[in-house]
């Protein structure tokens, strides 16, 4: 067998890092049924219940020390998690792991990471000290390739591939229907999904929060229903309500907790999406639903770009406007199937850039293998 660990940001209830999780272990298991996975995770025993893998604690340096020592490979999994926005202590904590699986002469993978922002000289260098040694890189983003570069990180190959949530598999029309349902929304009218999320750093406060429930006023005095999806718990609960509150019209929210899977059939039975998180907007992307992005990160503009997909403003410089955003709105819902034909298209190219991060990871397994025998 082959001992293979996953650090991440897994257990806290956000959606886009659980679907990472879900998409590598389903891949894989798939692809490499020799291969024993265990995950660092917040709650080790929801992990281990829903993916039906090892899981630690990410918080107990010895039992994270020990799955180093008996692992073959290390996976930097998903996610960014080299940075320093959140804070310099996480960064370091995803460092310190790479670090102690290399001085155990570890294989290490960077696997489909967004890195960055990483501000301030000494981490900078930290990340070129510790990064530079791992054996292979696969990056979501060009944008994250050129500021591993910038900083130094030469040594090992890099490749720019796609997130791993793109090869996640959706739960049927079906059960994504039923859900709704059960929830009580609403299926006779179009469904214009809407994800936020709470953004301290916005130029002018709370004012984003008020134009986007009035720009969702004005598309359910066109007849049409929104439903908030919070794709983290409870963060995005608690913001989702707040915009409902500056609402004057009727809306919904989902109130049950999905798995990824799930959340991505749900996203499927809407008309359009209005997102800020990234992986809704993936999500949407993968079910050919089309979208307006908000943005408050690189990352969200980037996939816009390469989706070919409109961008509703930046929360960063204060130009999200009401009736910017409904006109978009209006204007999408005019050409929904020119919009489905592009992500038609893109979806097909950004799904074998995503399948490329097993392929590669396939490749080091066998060395494993090789060196095992």
């Amino acid at each position: 067998m082959i001992n293979l660990l996953i650090a991440g940001y897994h257990g806290y209830g956000n959606c886009g890092d659980e679907a990472t999780l879900m998409a590598m272990t389903t891949n894989i298991k798939e692809m490499a049924p020799d291969v024993n996975i265990t995950a660092i995770s917040h709650i080790p025993e929801l992990t281990k219940n829903e993916y039906n893998i090892n899981s630690i604690q990410r918080f107990n340096a010895i039992e994270v020390i020990r799955a180093i020592v008996k692992s073959d490979i290390i996976l930097s999994g998903g996610g960014t998690l080299i940075q320093n926005g959140t804070s310099t202590r996480s960064l370091l904590y995803y460092l310190s792991i790479i670090k102690t699986a290399k001085l155990f002469k570890k294989k290490v993978m960077l696997y489909s990471n967004g890195i960055g922002p990483v501000n301030g000289n000494l981490n900078r260098k930290l990340v070129k000290m510790v990064v530079d040694n791992v054996d292979l890189i696969t990056l979501r983003e060009e944008f994250s390739k050129k500021d591993l570069l910038d900083m130094g990180v030469k040594k090992p190959k890099i490749y720019v591939t796609a997130d791993a949530a793109f090869t996640l598999k959706s739960i049927s029309d079906k059960k994504a229907k039923d859900f709704l349902i059960k929830e009580k929304i609403p299926l006779d009218k179009d469904i214009i999904g809407v994800s936020v999320r709470n953004w301290s750093k916005a130029k002018y406060g709370d004012k984003y929060i008020k134009e986007i429930a009035s720009a969702c006023d004005n598309m359910v005095k066109q007849g049409k229903t929104i439903l908030f999806i919070p794709m983290e718990q409870p963060k995005d609960i608690e913001v989702s309500k707040r915009v409902m509150y500056e609402m004057k019209q009727d809306s919904y929210i989902l109130q049950e907790i999905y798995k990824p899977d799930e959340i991505l059939g749900i996203i499927g039975q809407m008309k359009l999406i209005l997102g800020m998180r990234l992986h809704t907007l993936l999500f949407s992307a993968s079910k050919k639903v089309p979208m307006i992005g908000l943005v408050y990160d690189p990352k969200i503009e980037y996939y816009l770009d390469v989706l070919n997909m409109p961008n509703g403003g930046d929360i960063r410089t204060g130009d999200i406007d009401a009736k910017k955003l409904t006109a978009q709105m209006e204007g999408m819902f005019m050409g929904l199937e020119r919009y489905e034909d592009i992500l038609s298209e893109k979806i097909d190219i950004l799904l074998d850039k995503a399948k490329q991060n097993e392929i590669l990871l396939g490749k080091e397994l066998e060395q494993i293998r090789t060196n095992k025998k």
